[in-house]
Order: structure tokens, then sequence, then C-alpha cells
């Protein structure tokens, strides 16, 4: 019976105590479940600050959180010093409890109780954390006990890690300042993973009352309260005597300090893309501010030219990465107001700064050579006639002279030879996101300024064309758009250029000159070498430099915000001793390694710069890229047949065979020679022909000026009287021109083609005839 019994109360026993446990796991269960609930996700919501940060750390600027409190977002980690003054100040026993510190809460109501007042708390860190997390409640028994629930289900959903560094990261730290990181930079004027044991004292010791122990009052309670954390931390061995010493000697911050704002261009952008959010970029702490120096001091310079804004990237050729991204000029006293605009980003008038591309492209192509003669004679496309800076002709000029002298006209013509809409296709294809429209709209101007480019992209752009000749890998191409943001992924496309011709245009911008400036641009030489271009938007609204290194692309933009230019503005006098000051703050790397796998040694025509053909007599062995080969062989070199005494072309219809003189010469079309031995004195024309003899001369002659289906404009001289218009023509002889308007004989010239005309306005024919009855005629417009 005794032991039937004893079964049943063990069996009641073991019913009960299971009951009990169930019913515990249960409510544990629902509380968790409630908890969770109640628990935002995450805690403190996204109402932070936004931050940039330098490659090194260091702050670059940032811009108040939404409801204007100094709330940086949160950090991972807690820093050592400021964990131990923290743990040690606010609850010793952080590691061992779960939430709760039973011995300090006894503790507590102990000390309160006998001192009928309150004397301390019993709040530890994850407590602490759990009240913030409610916001401003009133202190309530209910509350602490929510508060209390809250920090219990925050350590067992959390590591203590985190919730030291989510604490430290919404902990008041007076006005309105909140978290540690905000505080380092407001009251020290750095980072909180470098502050000193005393600046971190101090810090540790303000969210326990900020409002009653603030860095401007009470200052003997925050020097006690600091003093005596330390000098716990000396007993407890954590420090020295020494640098407890020294930590009690340091003086209290006086009043916070202005945040750094050494990117507020780059700082706008962010917050206008990732608001809110702490950002590290790839901008170099120093560098940026020498740069951001730099503009303003330049900037200070040009306004006597009332010349107000300024822009300067710089980027690594490698990564992609910026180093130093200024969008304006900081200084205070802009006269126009507009230095809080970002031109770095800004569509601009992209002038000569993107002829380079064509010279690359066309030498990957195969269409041009470096040494080339391109037409620089007058041009019209439907009334636009474009000029070169000089506005002068040359006749012609070796394609990368044109480039290194800006020519416009030579680029034009290479621009029409290569096609509009391919070029186009080309820009977008290397990284310029601001072309939004088709080749008809842009024409012949894409090469002169008529498209918008912005200075991010240009530069981008260009650090493409360098690492794609620096990679080794020939089966990789590596174009990109330049970042901030470390990391960038370059997009996988087709390499558009060769590098054997992207090493042949960085030696022709190596060479850059400018000869109607030359007396400015000579001063801003470099011991470096360094590929540039200089361009100037029309109207001098823009004034542009680029310059690329193996190692770093350089981007320099001068001018008016509001888009009015100013007279005498242009690149090589303004942009260039700009970028070439700040390639002087960077590394000297060296040279660009010649691509001889994709090179050859190529006979090239010394006179005519073309593919050397079976009538040139001067042959230069160049070493060029080897889509040189498939150029055609020099069409300026000629077979003509002289008189004996060489004053006359023959042939045998006015003399024998055998008294004949063969002679290889170099002949240029007639409006080329006419314009090319304006400049090359040694340059002979070719005989005319003897007049007994029969020979077709239809391409012997040429009208310059007007130009066919042009426009004259008539103004009217001081006298008041209607201006008149020169008529200008080419021969390749020596014959007299005859001149005809609408069929009326108006005058004829000899040697020196050029004749003044009276003409009425109204549409008309111009009509030349030689005396071997040869013509040609061309319409324009007198207006």
């Amino acid at each position: 019976m005794n032991r039937r019994l004893a079964d049943t109360a063990k069996r009641l026993w073991q019913l009960t105590v299971t009951k009990v446990v169930t019913g515990l796991a249960a409510v544990f269960l629902l509380w968790l479940a409630v908890m969770f609930i109640a628990t935002p996700r995450p805690l403190f919501g996204n109402n932070y600050a936004t931050v940039v940060i330098a490659d090194d750390g260091s702050l670059l600027g940032a811009r108040l959180a939404p409801d204007e409190q100094w709330r940086f977002p949160p950090i991972d980690t807690t820093p050592d010093k400021l964990a131990t003054c923290l743990i040690m100040f606010e609850d010793k026993n952080f590691y061992r409890h779960h939430g709760v510190d039973a011995g300090a809460v006894v503790r507590a109501v102990y000390q309160n109780v006998s001192s009928r007042h309150i004397q301390s708390g019993a709040s530890t860190i994850t407590m602490q954390l759990a009240r913030l997390s409610y916001g401003h409640k009133r202190r309530t028994f209910l509350q602490k006990l929510r508060e209390t629930n809250r920090a219990i289900f925050l350590e067992l959903t959390m590591s203590k890690q985190r919730i030291l560094s989510s604490y430290i990261s919404h902990a008041p730290f007076g006005g309105n300042v909140v978290g540690a990181s905000a505080a380092a930079w407001r009251y020290f004027g750095r980072s909180a993973d470098k502050l000193s044991w005393a600046e971190a004292a101090t810090l540790a010791v303000l969210p326990n009352s900020p409002s009653l122990i603030h860095m401007g009052k009470n200052r003997d309670r925050l020097a006690k309260k600091r003093d005596g954390l330390l000098l716990r931390l000396k007993n407890e061995g954590i420090i020295s005597d020494t640098d407890y010493s020294l930590a009690v000697s340091e003086p209290l911050p006086t009043e916070p300090l202005p945040l750094p704002n050494s990117a507020p261009h780059l700082l706008t952008r962010v917050w206008s893309e990732r608001p809110g959010q702490q950002t590290a970029t790839t901008i170099r702490y120093d560098l940026q501010q020498n740069v951001q120096n730099t503009v303003n001091r330049y900037v200070e310079q040009y306004k006597s030219n009332y010349i107000h804004h300024m822009a300067i990237v710089v980027a690594e050729v490698e990564t992609g990465n910026v180093t130093a991204y200024v969008g304006n000029t900081t200084s205070p006293n802009d006269e126009r107001g507009s230095n809080q605009v970002d031109v770095a980003v800004a569509p601009r008038s992209s002038g000569s700064i993107l002829k380079p591309f064509l010279y690359a492209a066309m030498l990957t192509d195969g269409s041009i050579t470096p040494t080339m003669l391109i037409p620089d004679i007058p041009l019209n496309f439907n009334g636009f006639s474009p000029q070169n800076f000089s506005r002068k002709f040359s006749g012609a000029v070796p394609a990368a002279e044109a480039l290194r002298s800006s020519l416009n006209v030579p680029l034009v013509r290479m621009l029409q030879r290569y096609n509009v809409a391919r070029f186009l296709t080309l820009l977008r294809k290397i990284g310029l996101t601001t072309l939004p429209f088709d080749d008809q709209h842009y024409g012949a101007t894409l090469i002169l300024g008529g498209a918008e480019v912005s200075l991010m992209d240009l530069c981008g752009a260009y650090a493409s064309m360098a690492r794609d000749l620096n990679r080794k890998d020939n089966t990789v191409s590596d174009y990109r758009q330049l970042s901030f943001i470390p990391g960038s992924k370059p997009r996988p496309i087709e390499s558009p250029l060769t590098d054997a011709s992207i090493y042949t245009t960085f030696e022709a911008m190596s060479n850059l000159n400018r000869p109607e400036e030359e007396s400015t641009w000579q001063m801003f030489k470099s011991m470096k070498k360094i590929a540039w271009k200089t361009g100037t938007s029309y109207g001098s609204r823009d004034a542009w430099c680029v310059g690329v290194t193996p190692s770093h692309v350089v981007g320099v933009w001068v001018g008016n915000a509001d888009g009015e230019g100013r007279a005498g503005m242009t690149g090589v006098g303004f942009a260039a001793p700009v970028m070439f000051s700040v390639f002087s703050m960077l590394p000297n790397d060296g040279w660009f390694e010649q691509p001889l796998s994709e090179m050859e040694l190529i006979p090239i025509c010394r006179q005519s710069g073309f593919r050397a053909g079976n009538n040139c007599t001067d042959i230069d062995t160049l070493i060029m890229p080897l889509a040189v080969m498939k150029t055609e062989c020099c069409p300026y070199h000629h077979l003509i047949h002289l008189s004996p005494d060489r004053k006359y072309q023959v042939n045998s219809s006015c003399m024998p065979v055998s008294q004949i003189i063969t002679e290889h010469r170099f002949v240029l079309p007639p409006t080329m020679a006419y314009y090319y031995r304006q400049q090359h004195i040694d340059y002979e024309p070719i005989p005319p022909y003897h007049p007994q003899c029969q020979a077709d001369l239809r391409n012997t002659m040429q009208i310059i000026y007007p130009e066919n289906g042009s426009k004259l404009v008539r103004t009217t001289d001081f006298d008041g009287s209607q201006s008149r218009f020169v008529f200008r023509a080419a021969h390749v002889g020596n014959s007299t021109i005859y001149w005809h308007i609408d069929d009326c004989f108006i005058g004829s010239t000899a040697d020196i083609h050029e004749l003044s005309v009276n003409v009425a306005p109204g549409r008309h024919t111009l009509t030349i005839v030689d005396t071997e009855g040869n013509r040609a005629s061309v319409r324009f417009e007198a207006l």
C-alpha cells in the first residue's frame, strides 16, 4: 500500500513539474513572441546624418539628420578606450549580466532607502539602450517594466558587442549631438577611435546626464566626473600612473567645433544619392584639401577677369577611384552666388576636348597616319564655315600637328572622313553619357563643341584609354566610369581603340603646343611627361584641360556656372596652369610602355606623310600602328614630263619623247597649294603646260572664296559706303584668270588671283575661265 501511494505521489509530482515547465515554456514563448512584435526593427529607424569619409577614415563632411541632430549612422564596433571607459562608468558587470544586474538593483535600493533620496540607479547599458529605443517617454514604474522587458529581450537576440555599439551610437552627448562618433568630432575634432584616455573618459560620463553636465556649463562637475573615472581606471590597473597624470592634466574642450567641410559638393551629391548613410570614399584627405585650396586660389586670381568658378577631378587610372573631387570654389565671397553648383557633373560645351578620341579612332581604323597631310582650307556646310583659332589656313597640315595645334578645319575634315554617326557611337561606348541626340543634330559641330560633356565623364574616358594601354592582358578591355565609391566595376565591352592608337595619340598630346598662344602655354611645361589636351567652347564660356599619365588623370573646368563667357578665356590660358599645378602634387610615374606588338616600321612619304607610293622619292621609315598599312598610298606625288629647260610640262603631242625630262613631283590640289606655299616657301608648284601641247587641264584651278552655296553679308564702311567682297582663286600654273558674275565680265588676274568686287544683293553665279579655256563656277547669295 505504502509503495503504491509513493508511486502515485511520484507520478503526480512528475506530472505537476511537467505542467509547470510546459506552462513556463509557453509563457516564455508567448513573452518572446510579444517582445518580438513589440520591438521595432531596426531599433532606431533611419533618421541619421549623411556622413562622407575619406580613404583614411578622416571625416570629409556631414549633413544634419532630418530632425536637426548630429546623429551619425551607427558604428559596428566600439573603440577600445571608449568601450573600457563606458563600461567602467556605467555598467561594470556588462559582460556578466543578462540585461538586468540583480546585485546593482539590491545595492541601489539599499542606498536610496538609507539616504531617503535617489542616490544611484541600477540601469545597465542594455536597459539604457532599451530606454533610448522608446524615445522620450515619462519615467514611470510601468515604463521601467517595459524597458526591463526589452533589455532582457535584446540580450537574448543581440551580441554584447552589438548592444554596446548600438548604445554608443544613440546615446545623447549634449545639445544636438547624438552618438559618440558625432561627439568625438564635435568636441575633439577627431574620430572616436583616435581619442586619448581623457577624451574617452569625458565622452563616457556625458550620456549619464548630458543636459546637466555640458561642455559649456557645469565644467567643474564634468571635470570631477571625468577625473573620478580616470582614477578608477588607474586603480583597476587599466591605465598606468603616468597615463593617469597626463590624462587629468588635459583641459576640457571649451565649445563644440565645426565639423570638417573638405568636399562640400561631393557631400551634397552623396546626400542626394544616399541620404542618412555613412559613405566611405576613395578621396585622399590631404590631396582633397590641397586641390580645393588650389581652386580657391586660382578663382581669386581670375575674378579680375570676371571668371568665378572652377571644378577639378583627380582619379587613379588603374582603379578609376576618384582621389580628389572639387565641384566648385568654396570662396565665401562668390559674387555670382553660384558656387553651390557642382560643375564636375554638369554637362558643358566640350570645345576641342574630344579631338584626341577622333584621332585615336582614325588610327585604329587605319584612316590616317600621324604624319598624313590633312587639308586645311576653307570649308562650308550650308552656311556654317568652321575657322581655326588663328583665323588662318595652312593649306595642308600633318594629322598629329592638327591635333597638337587644335586646328578646327582639319579635324572637321577628319570627322567627315570618319563619319559623325560612327564617332558619336564611339563616344558613348567609352563612357560619355551626356550625348542624347543623333548624329544629324550634332553634325560637324560634334568635334568643335556642339556636344555637352561632364568633367567626370571626360576624365573617365581618358583614364580608361590609359588603363587599356597599361594592361598586360591584351584580351581584356577595362572602360569604366570614375567613382568615389571603392570597388567600381568595369563595363565589359570590346575595346574600341587599339593600344597602338592610344599610345600614338598620347605621344602627340604630350608634345602639345599652341602657336597662336605660344608665350602662354610654355610657362606651364612640367618636368613630368603628360598627355594633355585643352578646349575652349564657343563664346569662351568653358575652358577645359585634361591630362593623363600612367597612374593619374586630372581634369579641370574653368568658367562661370551661369554660362556667361569671358573674352580671352581659353583652355590653355586658364585651365592648363591649374592642371599642371595639381599634377605637381602627384608622383612622377614615368611614361607608357610602347606597345611594339601592335606597331611596325612602315615606309612613309616624307613630304605628304602618307604611306609611301611608287612616285615618292624621299621616304622615312617610321614605327607606326599596324592599321596604318590600310591607309592609301601617297596621292600627291606624280610623274610629270618637262621640257629640257623645265619651264613647261610637255607630252608627245608637242615634243619628241627623247627630249622629255621625267621627274617625280609633290603636287597639291590648287586650293591646298594656294595656302600651303604661303607657309612653305620651299614648295615648288609645277610649271604650266607648253602652249603648243594638248593637255587635260580640268583640275588646274579652283575657286577658294566664295564657297559654293555660301551666303555673303554686305557690311557698311565708316564712310557709309557698302564694303566690297574679295574673291580668291588658285591656279596650278601661271595662267591669267578671267572673272565673270552672271556671265558679265568683271576683271582678270595673273599670278595672285584675288579680285575686289562690289556685288548687288541677291543670288549670283561666279565663273572663272583661264587662257586655256578651263572654267570653274560657284553659286552664292549676297545679303
